[in-house]
C-alpha cells in the first residue's frame, strides 16, 4: 500500500522526521529548516508533541528500544528456524540467516520511526482514510492481559495460579505439579492414568510443560487437557483454543492433538501452531519446525515448515496453505497483534479475548479489513483510538460491553 493510503501516519514522518529524530538522539544539532521541520510536526497533534517529549526522555527511549528489540528478536527466531529447517529438506545450500540487532540491521532512521509507530500503536493502517472522532467513555481504561490460568486437577478442584509463587502446587498419584518461574511443570510418574486441565480465561496467557518435557503456551480462552504420566504407545492431548507447541522428539510415542471434533495432528517431534478457537470458521494449523500430519474427515495431509493446513468443519474441507504467513501466526507468542488482511470481526474476536470484553454491533458488522501490527501491551483504549483512525467507531454500555458503531 502506498504511503498516501496510510492514515494514520504522516507521509512525511518516515521520510523526514525520522531523520531529524535521529540527529535529536545523537546529540547533533538541526539547521533552521530542520527545527522548523520538526516544529511543525510537533505542532500538528497533541500526540506528536508527547512523543516529542518521550523522546527525549532516555529512560522512555531505552525501554521503546527493549520491547521494539524483543519482537524483532522472536520474529527473527521464527524465520530463522523455518528458514534451516527448509533447507534441511531441499538440501540446497541458501545463504545463511543471521539474527542482527536490528538497530545494526536497519538505518537508524528506520528506528527512529519504529520508535514512534511503536509508542502510538506499531505500523497500523486500513483501507480507509476517513477521520473519526475521539473514542467515546475516555475515562474507560482496560488493560491488556496477563500471565494467568486455572488448573483444573484430577478430582475437579481448580487451583488459580495468577498469584502463586514457585513450589508444588499439588500432588496427584505420586506426581508433583510444580510451578516455577510462570511456568507450570510435574516431576514423577504414576502407574494410574489421571488427566489434568490448564484453563486460559480471557485477559491471560501461560506456559506449560508436560510430564515429557514438551511445552506449550496457551493463548488467551484456551485449554488443554492431558494425562499427568504419559503412558501406552502415544502422547495425546486436546485443545480448544490457541496454543503453540514445541514437543520433545520420541520416535517411538508419537504426540497427537486433538482440536476440534474432527481433527488430530500427529507428530513425532517438532514445533507448531494451533488455531482452533469454537468461534473461529476454521482450524489452523502451522508447521515452524519438523513435520506433522494432519487428519480430519477421511483426509490427510502432511506439512513441511512454512506450510499451513486449514479445516473447515463447516464443509468438512482440509486445505493446504503454502508460504504461509508466520508472522502473523505467531504475533501472539510475540506480543502483537497482526491485523494483515483482517477483517473487522476477526479483529474484535481477538480483543474480545485478550481485554475480556463483550463486543456487539450497532446496525450490523462494516466491512473493512485491517492491515499491520499493535503491540499487546497496549491498554484497550490506546488500541481502540488507533482502530477510530478508520471509519470505525465505539462505545462502552458498560466497563466490558463495547458496541461497535458504523
Amino acid at each position: 500500500m502506498a504511503k498516501e493510503d496510510l492514515p494514520f501516519i504522516n507521509t512525511e514522518l518516515p521520510d523526514l522526521v525520522a531523520p531529524l529524530l535521529q540527529k535529536m538522539l545523537n546529540g547533533e544539532l538541526l539547521s533552521g529548516e530542520e527545527q522548523r521541520l520538526l516544529e511543525e510536526w510537533k505542532g500538528r497533534s497533541e500526540e506528536n508533541k508527547a512523543l516529542f517529549e518521550r523522546l527525549g526522555n532516555p529512560v522512555a527511549v531505552h525501554e521503546m528500544l527493549k520491547a521494539w528489540h524483543e519482537i524483532e528478536k522472536n520474529r527473527e527466531l521464527n524465520k530463522q528456524r523455518g528458514m534451516n529447517r527448509i533447507q534441511e529438506l531441499l538440501r540446497t545450500p541458501t545463504p545463511p540467516v543471521h539474527q542482527v540487532h536490528f538497530l545494526r540491521r536497519r538505518p537508524f532512521r528506520y528506528a527512529a520511526a519504529a520508535l514512534l509507530l511503536l509508542s502510538a500503536g506499531t505500523y497500523f493502517y486500513t483501507t480507509h482514510q476517513n477521520k473519526a472522532p475521539q473514542l467515546a467513555n475516555t475515562n474507560v481504561i482496560i488493560a491488556p492481559g496477563r500471565e494467568g490460568a486455572i488448573l483444573t486437577l484430577a478430582d475437579g478442584s481448580q487451583v488459580v495460579l495468577d498469584s502463586l509463587g514457585n513450589g508444588v502446587v499439588a500432588n496427584q498419584s505420586g506426581v508433583q505439579v510444580l510451578l516455577q518461574n510462570g511456568q507450570l511443570a510435574y516431576d514423577g510418574s504414576s502407574k494410574e492414568t489421571v488427566y489434568n486441565t490448564i484453563t486460559t480465561p480471557k485477559g491471560r496467557q501461560f506456559r506449560l510443560q508436560l510430564p515429557d518435557g514438551s511445552k506449550v503456551w496457551l493463548n488467551a480462552a484456551s485449554s488443554v487437557k492431558y494425562p499427568t504420566t504419559f503412558a501406552g504407545k502415544e502422547r495425546r492431548v486436546e485443545l480448544t483454543g490457541e496454543a503453540y507447541f514445541e514437543v520433545a522428539k520420541n520416535a517411538d510415542h508419537p504426540f497427537k492433538v486433538k482440536a476440534g471434533d474432527a481433527t488430530e495432528v500427529e507428530v513425532l517431534g517438532t514445533s507448531f501452531n494451533i488455531n482452533s478457537y469454537p468461534d473461529e470458521t476454521t482450524i489452523r494449523t502451522t508447521l515452524l519446525d519438523g513435520a506433522v500430519r494432519l487428519n480430519a474427515y477421511q483426509q490427510s495431509q502432511i506439512l513441511k515448515p512454512g506450510q499451513q493446513a486449514v479445516v473447515k468443519p463447516a464443509k468438512a474441507q482440509l486445505e493446504l496453505v503454502n508460504n504461509a504467513d508466520l508472522d502473523k501466526v505467531m504475533a501472539w507468542k510475540n506480543g502483537l497483534f497482526n491485523f494483515e488482511d483482517a477483517s473487522l470481526e476477526e479483529v474484535m474476536r481477538q480483543l474480545e479475548r485478550w481485554y475480556d470484553i463483550e463486543v456487539t454491533y450497532a446496525k450490523g458488522i462494516p466491512a473493512i479489513r485491517f492491515g499491520g501490527e499493535i503491540n499487546r501491551q497496549n491498554t484497550l483504549q490506546d488500541v481502540l483510538q488507533i482502530l477510530e483512525k478508520s471509519n470505525v467507531h465505539f462505545r462502552f454500555e458498560d466497563s466490558r460491553k463495547l458496541v461497535v458503531i458504523p
